[in-house]
């Protein structure tokens, strides 16, 4: 190898030693971490690299294989008003028989159904959400003489004395329609359970506000990168990886006081509020 190609060589270690340990040694101002390393992985240093023509081209041939990153994270919030509500409402009935307990619940169900199609709710919105028959048991004693001590035919027992069944249907309704007179409707018409109301964000609308809180979060992420690549004299070149973090969007639940149900003239008040959202994002870009 000529002298002039060994030179090079030396050059070109004590150059890229020099930037290493400078990039390492800096830090940036707000909690944010600078990492300046040579990619092991997806951009590994060629090891029989040579520089021909100098130091000048040398240096620059070690600024393109030494790159800087910083990582940092972006957030963004909005406060949404869910879109969407939903009501339980039950039937129970009691008869002698299951069967006598379960038509009178078909019968009663039936009433009520009839009443929150009148209101124009379709089908689609409403939903069996529960339905059950069960034995009521009651402790008895049979008839037996006064006599100590009494003979096991005599012991207190278990006895079915009748049966219950319990139907409840989830009206799902739009946010905005008055699920007062719902509920108010759905008890005149003999519901005897009402389980609250759920306010919630549609799975269309949260795709919609999933999408925004995305890019304000990155925008977010990138004003911090952009100044801290300008504490350390660089700038922001691209994007080495991103990591999303799960949204959560809340259920809101409105409980129903029991003064409530049904037993005032007027609708029952319920009002959605309002809900905040947050997106985090984990950004690592490249700086030069």
């Amino acid at each position: 190898m000529s002298e002039q190609k060994k030179t090079n060589r030396r050059m070109f270690a004590l150059i890229a030693g020099i930037l290493a340990i400078s990039m390492v040694a800096a830090s940036i101002a707000g909690g944010q971490m600078l990492s300046a390393q040579a990619q092991n992985s997806d951009d590994p240093m060629p090891v029989d690299l040579e520089c021909e023509t100098g130091a000048e081209v040398c240096e620059q041939e070690i600024k393109n294989v030494v790159q800087s990153v910083v990582s940092t994270s972006g957030t963004a919030t909005v406060k949404v008003i869910p879109d969407k509500v939903s009501v339980t409402i039950g039937v129970e009935t009691r008869g002698e028989t299951a069967e006598q307990a379960a038509a009178a619940n078909a019968e009663l169900m039936e009433k009520v159904l009839a009443a929150l199609r009148d209101l124009g709710i379709p089908e689609d919105q409403i939903s069996t959400n529960w339905y059950s028959v069960w034995p009521v048991y009651e402790m008895r004693s049979p008839p037996c003489i006064e006599i100590y001590p009494q003979p096991p035919e005599c012991a207190p027992k278990n006895e079915i004395t009748g049966y219950v069944a319990s139907n409840s249907v989830t009206v799902t309704l739009d946010a905005d329609e008055d699920v007062g007179k719902v509920i108010d409707t759905a008890v005149a018409a003999g519901a005897t359970s009402v389980n609250g109301a759920y306010f919630f964000v549609s799975s269309e609308r949260q795709e919609e506000i999933r999408g925004g809180l995305i890019a304000d979060a990155i925008a977010n992420a990138r004003s911090r990168a952009d100044k801290a690549a300008a504490a350390a004299n660089m700038e922001i070149t691209g994007v080495k990886s991103i990591n999303l973090n799960d949204m959560y969007f809340p259920v809101i639940y409105k409980e129903l006081a029991q003064a409530d149900r049904g037993t005032s003239s007027s609708s029952t008040p319920i009002l959605p509020g309002q809900q905040e959202i947050s997106m985090t994002v984990q950004v690592t870009f490249r700086m030069s």
